[in-house]
């Protein structure tokens, strides 16, 4: 039975699912990530967490049809179902089998578990995929095509939470899946060998499938099962020690882009060309690990990383190899994966009902569906980034990788090594082996540059290149690497300016201006303020462990009133100080920061009267403080020609 430790781990898992299924948010350790990603499908097919019941349940004759297409299979699977019911036969428990498209087709168990499965039409005939009833071990087995336990709140949904379940996929001799076994039986009951004694389970019905093959072979197909599954793999390929091709599986063919049944048989050099490392492994008998490669083929280069294991006979003789490759790309989105790099906000997640934040929105939708670069303006805390997840998380690379690089972050001499990696040796320090740079890692996904004014202009030439040739070249190296990254610039800055004082690149900008969204600043998004507070205040009270506070309508003048130079950003700060203020169950105007009770000072004295003249100038003195001077973009700013402004300004006695 579990020990004390794991039901601990429930109870943090059963608090991570109450969580996640109220804000689609993973949190808790001891949420594995085979889960989490399994209750992100679900969030995001909109199953009902609240549910459970099979609602997708063939008829008797329909169910018939399935069971005879696979026939063999149930045939084979029966004896040993019996054998492993026998195993835990009185404690419970029922045995399962499903097709590849989680169809149940045969179930055997105690009466009392059996009876309990119907109240879930957890029966033949029911659909238990992912986007039919939530996280499940029949459902996310098949899509993560490995074994797993599912047990209480991993469940997606609540009705299931009672259920600890493990199973495994069934594969025929090629690889592929035709089926899954499923052991279940209420929470508390399960043993820690459960999935064990599945698996065994599942590796005896593929055995008797493949059992026309001799004991010979069937040993040799041992062997090589053994160190396949002991090496971390992507595109799979087993030669012998002629260096013949004898077994490819699935993802290879998809990498190199050729049918398995084009290489097998063939040289291993006639495919992939010569490799040292792999000569290497079947003259030593020494493994190789992780070397990164280029393979040439069909003009096209595939830059991968390549694994080598030996094969031994009985006698320890080397008698093959089997080789994994993975696509640089696929090893790109796992360190980004652990190193939280993927796009979390979507456009439900932007708080505004303003006609600006809409119509920005509205933008941002359509750049979403377009493959374009695009440029975001906008002054510091205005959220240009969360715009930028957003589009990201809308596009057709939403399941690619999200990189954002502060261009102003990055020391200067750092700037190239960073964006476009370097090469083992490239420099003192540089690590061994080499390093991608941001570009390599954001591969097949979203690059945003934010703060792109900062960058060095020496240094836009090579962004530049980069942007127009698709493909970077590492510090001190000399091959370019191909690559399909989306550019989002965000900059505070106005670029027409940076341009004019010589500071940022024409072309660049020219480059970076192919779809242009303004985000409007808090103080233009009229009735936003109020939509900030509430949001910010639930968040805020959550994280301090207070209750929510009513909010003085003072307090919401002053901050209506306030112009908000530091954006949505300063707002937030400025709620998180008041809730830690606040002692009783209403937030007054003591409880804001010193600065904003000033202000609010300041406005009164400006609600003063004014004359024409006196407005007509400040409007002037503001606008050209506001672009730097820049005589004719004051002039269409206050919608006058620049003659006209050249006179105000006499009459007035500006200077420029």
């Amino acid at each position: 039975m579990l020990d004390r430790a794991s039901s601990s781990g429930k109870l943090s898992i059963k608090q991570a699912w109450n969580r996640f299924v109220l804000s689609g948010k993973i949190e808790g350790v001891y949420v594995r990530d085979v889960i989490a990603d399994s209750w992100l499908r679900c969030y995001n097919a909109e199953v009902n967490h609240r549910d459970g019941y099979c609602q997708d349940l063939l008829p008797k004759e329909k169910i018939q049809q399935y069971i005879e297409e696979k026939k063999q299979l149930i045939e084979i699977a029966r004896p040993i179902m019996r054998t492993l019911f026998k195993c835990v036969e009185g404690s419970s428990f029922v045995v399962v089998l499903a097709n590849e498209k989680g169809l149940i087709l045969e179930s055997m168990g105690d009466p009392d578990i059996l009876a309990m499965t119907k109240t879930i039409n957890f029966l033949p005939g029911g659909n238990w995929l992912e986007e039919c009833v939530g996280t499940n071990a029949i459902g996310t087995a098949l899509v993560s095509d490995s074994p797993i336990r599912v047990s209480g709140a991993e469940h997606y949904c609540s009705k299931h939470h009672i259920w600890a379940c493990s199973a495994a996929p069934i594969h025929d001799s090629f690889g592929n899946i035709i089926g899954c076994l499923d052991m279940s039986c209420l929470v508390g009951r399960e043993h820690s060998k459960d999935l064990g004694m599945v698996v065994a389970a599942v590796r005896a019905i593929e055995n008797q499938l493949h059992k026309e093959e001799t004991q010979g072979q069937l040993f040799a197909a041992h062997k090589h099962l053994t160190t396949v599954l002991n090496t971390i793999s992507e595109g799979i390929m087993s030669i012998d020690k002629d260096f013949m091709i004898t077994h490819v599986n699935p993802a290879l063919s998809k990498i190199i882009g050729m049918l398995s049944s084009h290489m097998i048989g063939k040289q291993v050099s006639s495919i992939i060309g010569d490799c040292y490392h792999i000569k290497r492994v079947l003259e030593t008998g020494e493994s190789c690990l992780e070397e990164e490669v280029t393979i040439d083929i069909f003009n096209r280069q595939i830059h991968c990383t390549l694994k080598a294991s030996p094969i031994r006979d009985k006698s320890m003789q080397v008698v093959g190899a089997v080789i994994t490759f993975r696509e640089i790309k696929q090893v790109h989105q796992i360190v980004n994966k652990m190193a939280a790099t993927q796009a979390r906000f979507r456009f439900r997640d932007i708080v505004g009902k303003s006609d600006k934040i809409q119509e920005t929105i509205r933008k941002a939708k359509v750049a979403a569906k377009s493959p374009s670069t695009v440029l975001l303006l906008g002054e510091s805390g205005t959220g240009k980034e969360v715009f930028a997840q957003t589009i990201h998380n809308s596009s057709e690379r939403r399941d690619a990788p999200f990189i954002a690089v502060n261009c102003a972050a990055m020391p200067r001499e750092l700037i190239q090594s960073e964006l476009f990696g370097y090469c083992d040796g490239a420099f003192t320090g540089a690590k061994r082996g080499g390093r991608p740079g941001k570009f390599e890692l954001a591969d097949g996904g979203t690059l945003l540059l934010d703060e792109i004014g900062d960058m060095p202009i020496d240094m836009q030439v090579n962004l530049l290149r980069v942007l127009q040739e698709k493909n970077v070249v590492r510090v001190g190296g000399d091959k370019p690497i191909p690559i399909d990254v989306r550019v989002i610039a965000a900059t505070n800055k106005n670029l027409s300016l940076e341009i004019e004082k010589g500071i940022f690149r024409k072309d660049l900008f020219y480059r970076l201006n192919v779809v242009t969204i303004n985000i409007p600043p808090l103080k233009e998004r009229y009735g936003d303020i109020e939509l900030f507070v509430e949001y910010f205040l639930q968040k805020m009270a959550l994280k301090l462990g207070k209750e929510i506070p009513e909010v003085h309508p003072q307090v919401m003048d002053i901050l209506n009133n306030y112009h908000w130079p530091g954006n949505v950003r300063e707002l937030e700060n400025v709620l998180e100080y008041a809730i830690n203020m606040v002692e009783g169950n209403s937030m007054t105007k003591e409880c804001l920061p010193h600065y904003l009770n000033k202000a609010e000072i300041k406005i009164e004295k400006e609600d003063e009267l004014f004359t024409l003249a006196e407005l007509e100038c400040n409007a002037i003195k503001k606008a050209l403080k506001k672009f730097d001077g820049n005589i004719t973009q004051v002039a269409q700013s206050l919608g006058i020609a620049r003659n006209t402004l050249y006179e105000k300004m006499k009459k007035y006695k500006i200077k420029k």
